[in-house]
């Protein structure tokens, strides 16, 4: 058969998975309920330079899709995409591959790029990273924290589209205010763009049957709503 084949034949093979699954679980982290699970587009400037500045419907349409398949495969409670970012939000009752964070971040970012790929036809990749939550109202001023970076970035992309140089060390209103001196009006503007879209879930009764629904929106307020009910575990069980 081959001196090669030979010697993997004789490996001892059960001492051998001993041996490294014992260094693998001693590098193994748990983290606990309250979670999120931040995902960050890897090079999408230069990956997606042909589609449209300085947001791209498509683009948020394939996020969100993304998005989705964590939530359901996570059965997370929501999630709030922005420019090239997911934010999944894992409130409980409780927390899939029993909290190990590789297999959470391994897997979420494996789902998302495999998706975002597909639909946009371009090979593109997330990296994922784990940010522990306290509570409910912290888990509300998340959203909140990254929905603020994401206006920020909106604007200095607007402002970096239509050559107009941000002013050094301004605030986030004096560069709107700019932006509307020179005829632009974030008002006029989709907020799926400025402000990004939230997945949420509802619960609905149906001839005495529980039903859940995953519903998308514009409006960041929704997801915040309805992480209202993860107050009492009775209530996100039952959603």
């Amino acid at each position: 058969m081959g001196e090669w084949v030979e010697k993997l034949i004789n490996l001892p093979v059960a001492r051998l998975e001993n041996r490294y699954r014992v260094r693998e679980r001693d590098l193994e982290v748990r983290v606990n309920l309250p979670v999120a699970l931040r995902l960050d587009g890897v090079g999408f400037g230069k990956a997606l330079e042909e589609f449209e500045e300085p947001r791209d419907l498509r683009v948020h349409e394939a996020l969100l899709e993304a998005a989705e398949s964590i939530v359901r495969r996570f059965s997370a409670s929501g999630a709030y995409v922005a420019s090239d970012e997911i934010n999944v939000l894992l409130m409980g009752p409780s927390l899939p591959y029993a909290g190990r964070m590789q297999k959470l971040v391994s897997i979420s970012a494996s789902i998302a790029s495999s998706t975002v790929s597909l639909i946009l036809g371009a090979k593109l990749f997330f990296d994922s990273r784990v940010v522990p939550l306290e509570d409910v109202d912290d888990a509300k001023l998340y959203v909140e924290y990254r929905a603020r970076i994401a206006l920020n970035n909106y604007v200095g992309s607007v402002l970096h589209h239509l050559g107009i140089k941000p002013l050094e060390h301004a605030s986030l209103r004096a560069q709107i205010a700019r932006l509307e001196a020179e005829g632009w009006s974030l008002a006029d503007q989709p907020p799926w763009a400025w402000a990004g879209s939230v997945l949420y879930w509802t619960s609905t009764r149906r001839r005495a049957r529980r039903c859940r629904e995953l519903k998308r929106s514009d409006r960041v307020e929704e997801l915040l709503r309805s992480l209202d009910r993860y107050r009492s575990p009775e209530l996100g069980e039952r959603l």
